[in-house]
């Protein structure tokens, strides 16, 4: 447990220091994340009304309010300096590497996993807007957890550069669209959904 609080007290003072240097662009991404979480649950509001309660909705609402907070509170900065500091102190620093792309590749597995299962949906022509909202938010939470692990390898391509902004920043952003849209789409384009839905969506937003 000492070690654990070590690693916390080395970590706090970098992760203060990310909360002091946010932007302008933190604060945009933030407000995109908290229209997302409107937007599901004006659709998880809707849904209810029509069908009962539909949780992917409810849960894509939870999660980027989550992903929101976590831009202004740097909670994945803090989460990666813990553990960098905490493998020092413990003296497995050099094996991390190994530890990270393992982290990395089970995870990327499940969401790849997840991922088939929806575009199968999309593909087969069952789906939902709610499929494609739920393949964003697949990817957003991929990205969150490559920046959290921070292997070197996968830190050299998300922090490439373009036009003044890192890869990353623009995958994120790409990702929270395809979710804004999802969403807004299902609010004013039901497919099969009954009338009450679509006079519904009029009266909520």
């Amino acid at each position: 447990m000492d070690s654990i609080y070590q690693a916390i007290g080395t970590a706090t003072p970098i992760w203060q220091q990310a909360v002091f240097h946010l932007g302008r662009w933190h604060a945009l991404v933030a407000g995109a994340y908290g229209v997302a979480a409107w937007l599901c649950f004006l659709n998880a509001r809707l849904i209810k009304e029509a069908w009962g309660v539909d949780s992917t909705w409810c849960v894509a609402a939870v999660l980027m309010c989550l992903l929101g907070a976590n831009v202004v509170l740097q909670g994945d900065v803090f989460v990666t300096q813990t553990f960098r500091a905490l493998a020092r102190l413990q003296g497995w620093y050099g094996q991390r590497r190994e530890l990270q792309y393992l982290a990395i590749g089970l995870i990327a597995l499940a969401v790849l996993g997840l991922g088939v299962r929806i575009f199968q949906r999309i593909g087969s022509g069952a789906q939902t807007y709610s499929d494609a909202v739920s393949a964003g938010l697949l990817a957003l939470l991929l990205l969150l957890t490559v920046r959290t692990v921070s292997a070197h390898g996968t830190d050299v391509v998300i922090n490439v550069r373009l036009a003044g902004f890192s890869m990353g920043r623009f995958l994120e952003l790409a990702c929270l669209g395809w979710v804004i849209v999802g969403a807004l789409r299902s609010l004013y384009l039901p497919s099969a959904a009954p009338e009450t839905r679509r006079t519904g969506s009029a009266r909520h937003v």
